[in-house]
């Protein structure tokens, strides 16, 4: 989520909100960078299905999605949702978007959001935002590893003599 803060949100509390699975590594830079260029309202980011629909998906995988803050508020007071609230969340939520005409503008982040594939550091890609099915704690170390997130920085306290 980034916070909107007190200046130009418009009292909404947050641009996005995000639904991620946890067994998904996000990185969070990646993502941020993404979304600096993404429409602040009507906006439905992630693996969008089918994957060759790049324009307009009609619902985003649960590995992990965002939406902009109006449509968090649209989904928490729309009747419609209430009615039609049963079933996979990630089909749901697209579904409910669709039947409501929202998301208009939708950001298919395919290929930079994946299922883990294996070790190898060809299959992981350098503009990656979220690595998916990290299930086994084997999987976690190989990702970290591989995006050198294991790697200790010296500590600001320990910089400063007291």
């Amino acid at each position: 989520m980034l916070g909107s803060g007190s200046g130009g949100g418009g009292g909404r509390p947050y641009d996005y909100v995000m639904k991620v699975d946890d067994d998904t590594f996000l990185q969070l830079d990646a993502l941020v960078d993404t979304l600096r260029s993404a429409p602040r309202e009507d906006m439905y980011c992630g693996v969008g299905l089918p994957f060759h629909d790049r324009q307009f998906p009609p619902f985003m995988l649960g590995m992990g999605y965002l939406l902009s803050w109006d449509l968090v508020e649209w989904i928490a007071t729309s009747d419609m949702v209430r009615r039609e609230a049963m079933g996979v969340e990630d089909l749901t939520t697209g579904k409910w978007l669709n039947m409501g005409h929202k998301a208009k503008n939708r950001v298919n982040i395919f290929p930079r959001m994946y299922d883990y594939k294996s070790a190898k550091g060809e299959d992981f890609l350098e503009n990656t935002i979220g690595v998916h099915q990290l299930k086994q704690d084997l999987r976690w170390a190989h990702t970290l590893e591989h995006f050198n997130v294991t790697r200790l920085e010296p500590s600001s306290m320990l910089l400063h003599n007291f």
